[in-house]
C-alpha cells in the first residue's frame, strides 16, 4: 500500500471534457501532482507513475514550476536523441527551468527540494519521484453532498474494472496548492469532497485514512460532510444539505492500489 504520500497539488486544467460524457455538466479536468517517497530509478520511478497514476510529472512554464517549489526528485524529463524530452507521450521540452551550471552529465532531471529549478543525473541513482494524475474533474453543478456522491459515481470510467468514479479523496488540505487566478469566479468558494463523518470518526468514501488537528471530532448535528475551502486551501465542515460545486475524481479500487 502506498500509505507515505501526504503532499498533492492541485493544477487547474481548463478545457471543457468532450460529449457526450458530460455532455450536460460544466466541468473542467484537474490534474494533481502527487509526491512519492519510494527511492527508485528514473526508469523504475516512471514505471510506478505510469502504474499508478498517469505519468512522471511535466512542468511546462514557471508559474507550474513555482507551485512545485516544496516538492522534489525525479520528473519526466530526460534526454532523448530529439534533445530534453517529456515521458508523457513523448513531449519535446520547450521550457527548460535549470539550475546555474546546470545541466551537468547526467541525461535525466531532478527537482530541488525547497526549489523550482532542476538539474541532471544519472537516471540510475535513486530518489524520490513527482507523479501526475489527470484523473479529476471539477463539477460546476450545485448539488447536495449526497447528490454529489451519486453524481461522481454514475460517471462512467473509460477505463477498465479497476477502477471507479468517486468524490475526490485528498491528503491533508495545508498541502494542497491552487491557482487561484484561473478559477472562474463562479465557482462556489467551498466545494464538496469525498469526506464524512460516520459513527464517530471522519472517513473518506475511499476507505483511505484520514488525520487532521484541526476538524472538530464531535461535529455538529448539522456539519457531518466535508469540503474544500478554496480560500485558505483547508478542509471545512458544512451541512450536507447544502449545495455547492464538487471535485470527482477517478480511484483506484482496493485489490489495484500500490
Amino acid at each position: 500500500m502506498e500509505s507515505n504520500i501526504p503532499r498533492l497539488l492541485l493544477i487547474l486544467i481548463f478545457s471543457v471534457l468532450p460529449a457526450p460524457l458530460y455532455a450536460e455538466t460544466s466541468v473542467q479536468k484537474i490534474s494533481k501532482v502527487v509526491q512519492v517517497y519510494h527511492l527508485l530509478t528514473w526508469q523504475e520511478a516512471e514505471g510506478y507513475c505510469r502504474a499508478y497514476h498517469t505519468d512522471l510529472v511535466t512542468i511546462r512554464n514557471t508559474e507550474e514550476a513555482n507551485n512545485l517549489t516544496s516538492f522534489g526528485g525525479w520528473i519526466g524529463l530526460r534526454m532523448s536523441w530529439h534533445g530534453w524530452t517529456w515521458s508523457q507521450n513523448d513531449e519535446k521540452a520547450s521550457f527548460l527551468f535549470w539550475n546555474s551550471s546546470q545541466p551537468g552529465y547526467g541525461i535525466c532531471a531532478l527537482k530541488y527540494w525547497s526549489s523550482p529549478k532542476w538539474f541532471s543525473s544519472d537516471c540510475k541513482s535513486l530518489n524520490t519521484f513527482l507523479c501526475v494524475d489527470e484523473n479529476m474533474i471539477l463539477v460546476q453543478e450545485m448539488k447536495t453532498w449526497e447528490e454529489a456522491l451519486l453524481h461522481c459515481r454514475e460517471l462512467p470510467s473509460a477505463l477498465n474494472n479497476l477502477y471507479y468514479n468517486d468524490l475526490a479523496c485528498l491528503p491533508e488540505s495545508c498541502n494542497l496548492v491552487w491557482n487561484r487566478e484561473k478559477i472562474p469566479e463562479t465557482v462556489t468558494d467551498e466545494v464538496w469532497i469525498g469526506l464524512r463523518f460516520l459513527a464517530g470518526h471522519w472517513v473518506w468514501t475511499n476507505g483511505g485514512t484520514m488525520e487532521s488537528s484541526y476538524l472538530p471530532q464531535c461535529p455538529a448535528q448539522d456539519q457531518h460532510c466535508g469540503a474544500l475551502d478554496r480560500n485558505n486551501d483547508q478542509w471545512k465542515t458544512l451541512n450536507c444539505n447544502e449545495k455547492r460545486h464538487f471535485l470527482c475524481s477517478l480511484e483506484l479500487t482496493r485489490e489495484s492500489k500500490p
